[in-house]
């Protein structure tokens, strides 16, 4: 008897209706000494099946930790396109990274379209202006001083709401519920949308422009609890920035306007206010980048002073981005890079023209119309790259692969060593 036949015999003793050849297995006269041996035999057999699996878990682990390793520090030269289609739109469609794919949108609809290269909806609208704002797969689309949004998420059309104000700002939450500024004559009006409930208002704070200032921005958390807005007062000709935080929730319930408290700055402007997780909210000034986190009542995390003329920031749910004009020797300008508690994660100069910039996981791209570079968040350059067409858009769809918008076409990519 070897120890599978051994191992059905238990079950069969253990109540298992399982057939044996080995019936009288208890009638054997060394039935005792049989069954130690085969314990013995079995627990051996459990122990090497053990060692091996675990053998089997190190090398899988150790790897993919070595893939891994290589990826991160492998530059490549190029890239060779995976597929293409031909452009069926308007020279004035504009393409948002959206979703491992793009968001195309322009006066007259909207559309969501896959890393495949497939249209997966498209949403028909008459807008002049249009305003947008992504939380994951949420997408929330108005007119700017229109009174309609739509909100979406990767299938399609969710709810249409209509509000009575026109619409200034706009922002949502990973699970749909959307926040827009409605400006009223002197006031102005922060309310909120579930696409469960379009027809009903969840919650609206009233806000005195003449007490706090223009809203600058609006930012809602990921989660749809906590919402701040950037607010802009001018006092004896200098200006003097609030933030001010919002909870939705049990917190500040009882709150009038669910206010749970606020910071102002002398001589600063926050034109950029986001929430880039559901605990963390970073805004952007045009001296300092000011970072809150809290699960309920955010605080003052940490703080940038900004000694360099800001291009550009850009920022993911773990990192910030920061392009300034660069004052040192290291190139025209500079690419800054931190996590979330403060910590320069590391710095790039850099001479060309990037009007864009994106971080998608740890991995990092600057591009223009005819150039981009592509770097991990440890600082490895892997690609740097000048093309031999015009580049109206680029998003990051996977490992080294990318969706190309060009004047004619729409690509996918992968980099080539």
């Amino acid at each position: 008897m070897n120890i599978r036949e051994y191992t059905k015999y238990k079950e069969q003793k253990a109540g298992k209706n399982i057939e044996t050849p080995f019936q009288s297995f208890e009638n054997t006269e060394n039935s005792q000494d049989i069954h130690e041996e085969y314990e013995r035999k079995l627990k051996k057999h459990r122990a090497n099946v053990a060692m091996l699996a675990g053998l089997a878990a190190i090398i899988c682990v150790a790897g993919a930790g070595c893939w891994h390793a290589y990826n991160i520090n492998t530059s490549y030269t190029g890239y060779e396109v995976v597929n293409s289609i031909e452009r069926a739109d308007a020279d004035t469609a504009k393409y948002i990274p959206y979703n491992g794919g793009m968001l195309k949108y322009s006066n007259d609809g909207a559309a969501f379209i896959g890393a495949d290269l497939k249209e997966k909806w498209n949403q028909t609208y008459q807008m002049q202006e249009p305003l947008y704002a992504i939380c994951d797969s949420a997408v929330a689309l108005a007119d700017k001083n229109g009174t309609t949004i739509y909100i979406l998420n990767e299938s399609g059309l969710r709810a249409e709401v209509g509000t009575l104000l026109p619409i200034k700002k706009l922002d949502i939450s990973a699970q749909g519920v959307t926040a827009a500024s409605l400006e009223d004559s002197g006031k102005s009006w922060i309310k909120f949308y579930s696409p469960e409930t379009p027809q009903e208002e969840l919650a609206a704070t009233k806000i005195l422009m003449e007490e706090s200032g223009y809203p600058v921005d609006l930012c809602l958390s990921n989660d749809g609890i906590k919402f701040g807005v950037s607010h802009l007062n001018v006092e004896n000709g200098e200006a003097r920035a609030t933030l001010a935080f919002h909870n939705l929730g049990s917190v500040g319930e009882n709150e009038i306007d669910n206010f749970v408290g606020s910071t102002s700055y002398t001589g600063s402007v926050f034109p950029v206010f986001e929430y880039i997780n559901s605990d963390t909210a970073v805004a952007f000034g045009n001296d300092k980048v000011e970072v809150y986190s809290g699960k309920q009542i955010p605080e003052l995390a940490f703080e940038l002073t900004l000694e360099e003329e800001v291009e550009k920031v850009f920022y993911n749910e773990s990192y910030i981005g920061i392009v300034v004009k660069n004052t040192q020797d290291t190139g025209k300008y500079r690419m800054d890079i931190y996590d979330l508690k403060g910590k320069k994660i590391f710095s790039e100069g850099f001479d060309k023209e990037y009007t864009n910039a994106m971080i998608s996981g740890d991995t990092i791209l600057m591009y223009n119309e005819s150039e981009c570079c592509v770097y991990t968040i440890k600082g490895v350059c892997k690609l740097d790259k000048t093309f031999d067409k015009t580049i109206l858009a680029m998003a990051i769809t996977g490992n080294n692969r990318y969706m190309l918008i060009t004047e004619e076409n729409i690509e996918t990519i992968k980099l080539v060593r």
